[in-house]
Parts: C-alpha cells; structure tokens; sequence
C-alpha cells in the first residue's frame, strides 16, 4: 500500500469513528460526551504521518485532500446530527436536543439551524408545560415575521418565518406567509442587484443577482443579469491588470508588465490590445537577454552568454536563432579549450628543450674543461666558436615569429606562414618557427 493510501485510509477511520460517536440518537448521555475527543483526532488526522512524503508539493496535495474529504464528511455527519437533535426537540427532549446543537456549534460555529434549535432549547427547557409554551414561542416569532414584513424588512421577516417552519413544519399559515416573503425576497434581491448596478458596483450587484437565483432558479431575467455583470466584471478586472501594466512599461520594468499583460488575457483572452502589447514586450524582453548575452560572448564569458540566451526562449518567436547563437559559443569554447591545450602542451615542449639544451650545454662545458686541462691549454682554445648566424639575424628571426604569431591567433594560416618562413631562412635553428610551420601544415591538411 502507498504511504497515500494508508493516510486515506487512516482519514477515513478517524471519520468513521466521529460520525459513530455522534449519529446515535438513543446512545447514553457518556457516548455524545466522547464527541470532542473524536472530533479532536478527526480534525486532526492529516497531521498523520506527514512526514513520508518527501515532496513539498505532495504534502501539499495531500493536506488539500484532506480537507476536501473533510468537509463533505463533516457536512453529512452534522446534517444528520441535526436531524438526531430535532428529534429530541420534538419528543420534548430538550436538554439532550440543547446538548447536540451545542456540539454542532461547536464544529460548525455558523451553523444556523443549530443556533435556532439552542435557543428555542434554552427557550423550553424547564418549562411545566412544553406544549403551550412551544406554541406560545412560535405564534411570536410568527407574529414577530409578519412585524419584520409589514415594516418591509424582507430579509429579516423571511429569515425569522423560516425559523417558525423549521420549528414548526405543519404550521400551514407559516408555510403560506414563507412562500409570499420568498418571492418578495427574490425581488429586494434583484432590485438592490440593480442598484449596486446603476452605482458600478459590479460585484455587490453580481452578489445580490445571485442570491435572487438561488430563490428562482429557473428565472430567466436574473440569469441575463448575471451573464451581463459577469462579463463586465471579467473587462474591468482585465483592463485593471492592462492598466496596471501599462505602468510598469512606462516604468521599464518589462517582466511585471509581462506579468500583468499575462494575468489580463487570462481574464478577458480575447483582448487585442493585450494581446499586441504582450507580443511587444516579449520582443523587448527577448532582445534584452540576446544584448547581455552578446556582451558576454564578446568578452569570451561562454557559459554566461549561453544562460542568458536561455533565458530568452520563453520569450521569443525564432527558437532557431537563439540555438544558432548557442551553438556557435559551444563550439567556441570547443576550439578555445583545444588551444589551449595545445599551447599548453607546446610551452611544456620547450621547457623541455630548453632543459635539454641547458644539459648539453653543461656536459660540453665539462667536457671542454677536462680537456684544456689534459692539454694544457685554455678552455677558449678547446671550444672553436662555430660558424653561425648573426645577432642581427637572430633578433630579425625572432621578430618574423611573434609577427606570424599574431597571424596565427587570427587564423590567418597563410600569413603567419609567410612570416614564419623568413624567421626560419634568418635562423634555421629557431626551433619555435620548425615547430608553428609543422602547425600550419597539419591545420592546412585538415588536422587540429
């Protein structure tokens, strides 16, 4: 079983065990006291092993189901325990009836119904005669209805009538008056609905429109009302958030507008004008990622430029531009890297050398003492200074290479070998220029 389903399952008990606890009306008096602690583990039974879940949105989810699954159960078990209540009411059972409304209360704090049924409790509890005293209560909150009307407090009236038929369900007169209060209800709705409307406020209107359905259902004036009022309601919301962005782009600050302009087609997706100013400041926000990662790239910042252009994708409408520009800073920094490489691997080629020659250089020096020294001569008689180049000419060499050099950095191939040409005719024992034409030559053939 998943760490999901044993959390359900657990919810589920805990649900079960608090409806058992509160459903049976002829339990003792010990069984509903239990109420409490069962609905203390039943409110907090998705605390339950939490800390399974690994991810953040998971529990999230999770906790949201629970709650879901919380209210609908609830609202069933409380239903029932009000009917459980109004049972008592009518055998007269007033205490117990004054105890279980209580307890609904204490769930459900706005639970109407049981508000009512723990005053007339309290009303009628003690009382000698239950049954003129019940009706004595009913005839004045019946006469206090048709007060509330005849002043025309519609809302108030029909609320208390409604009181006197719950309490009273075979009150004939009741029922009668309540029908009549009804309808006059659904009109003070429509009309007020109508008056916020001339005022422009939508959803005060919008509200009371709504409670008019809710009497009439069916009626056909209310529902064009609301489909009207809706539709404004929805233009005013998205020509605020237009509005809204409309500021933060003349302020330059794109990504709100952007935000802004998102949030407006959401409401109102037909919008044109929201529309075309979206696509603006998409190009404008796209061009500004293109710029600083262009920026970057010029100061050879590769993977900087890359993640800028990144940014930029889900805002533009030429994807094949921005992987074009990713795409040449890879393989630059592919080509840079392997440059490098080689520079490092050819400096690390003359120091070799370099020690070589410093070696030899020392062994003949040895050599040239031991033998002045047998032949009792000078070390300059024994070393010949050979035939060479000039210091001319090897100055003049050495200028020849660095001028190829910077030809070669530039992948200008051909120049660089004309000059390193000429270094290596001025000195045929620069090792430096032997080694950049050997380079030349294996790029030119098509090796790297």
């Amino acid at each position: 079983m998943k760490p999901g389903d044993k959390k359900t399952l657990l919810f589920l008990l805990g649900a079960a065990l608090f409806a058992a606890g509160l459903c049976a009306p002829d339990a003792a008096r010990a069984q509903v006291k239990r109420v409490k602690s069962e609905e203390s583990l039943f409110l907090d039974l998705h605390k339950t092993g939490l800390g399974q879940l690994n991810e953040l949105d998971e529990k999230r989810k999770f906790i949201e189901t629970i709650k879901l699954e919380k209210q609908k159960i609830q609202g069933t078990m409380l239903n029932n325990v009000y009917e459980n209540a109004f049972e008592y009411y009518k055998r007269g059972n007033y205490e117990d009836a004054k105890d279980l409304a209580a307890k609904i209360l204490s769930i459900d704090p706005n639970n109407e119904d049981a508000q009512m049924l723990l005053e007339a409790s309290n009303q009628l509890r003690g009382s000698l005669r239950p049954g003129m005293s019940e009706k004595l209560m009913i005839e004045d909150r019946f006469r206090t209805a048709l007060s509330y009307y005849t002043e025309g407090r519609v809302v108030e009236a029909h609320a208390k009538m409604q009181e006197v038929v719950k309490l009273s369900p075979n009150n004939i007169k009741a029922k009668y008056w309540l029908a009549k209060m009804k309808e006059d209800l659904k009109e003070y709705y429509f009309e007020k609905g109508s008056e916020e409307y001339k005022l422009r406020d939508l959803k005060g209107a919008l509200d009371n429109f709504y409670n008019a359905l809710l009497i009439r259902p069916k009626d056909a004036l209310t529902i064009e009302w609301i489909t009207r009022v809706e539709d404004e309601l929805r233009q005013q919301k998205a020509n605020d958030q237009l509005k809204a962005a409309l500021e933060y782009y003349a302020q330059g600050k794109l990504m709100s507008a952007y935000q802004g302009l998102r949030r407006a087609l959401e409401v109102q997706p037909g919008d044109s004008k929201a529309g075309r100013l979206l696509a603006e400041v998409k190009a404008e926000i796209e061009s500004g990622f293109i710029a600083a990662g262009k920026k970057l790239y010029g100061s050879r910042r590769y993977p900087e430029a890359i993640g800028e252009w990144d940014k930029a994708k889900p805002y533009t409408a030429n994807m094949s531009y921005l992987n074009n520009l990713i795409s040449r800073a890879r393989e630059q920094m592919k080509m840079e890297s392997a440059e490098k490489k080689r520079r490092a691997e050819e400096a690390a080629r003359r120091a070799r050398e370099e020690e070589e020659r410093r070696a030899k250089e020392e062994e003949a020096r040895l050599k040239a003492e031991a033998e002045a020294k047998r032949k009792g001569v000078t070390v300059e008689e024994v070393i010949k200074k050979p035939a060479g180049i000039s210091e001319e000419n090897r100055l003049a060499s050495q200028q020849h290479y660095l001028e190829g050099l910077k030809y070669f950095q530039n992948s200008n191939y051909e120049k660089a070998r004309d000059e390193w040409t000429i270094a290596k005719q001025l000195d045929p024992g620069n090792a430096d220029t032997t080694a950049g034409l050997k380079r030349i030559e294996q790029i030119l053939a098509g090796g790297q």
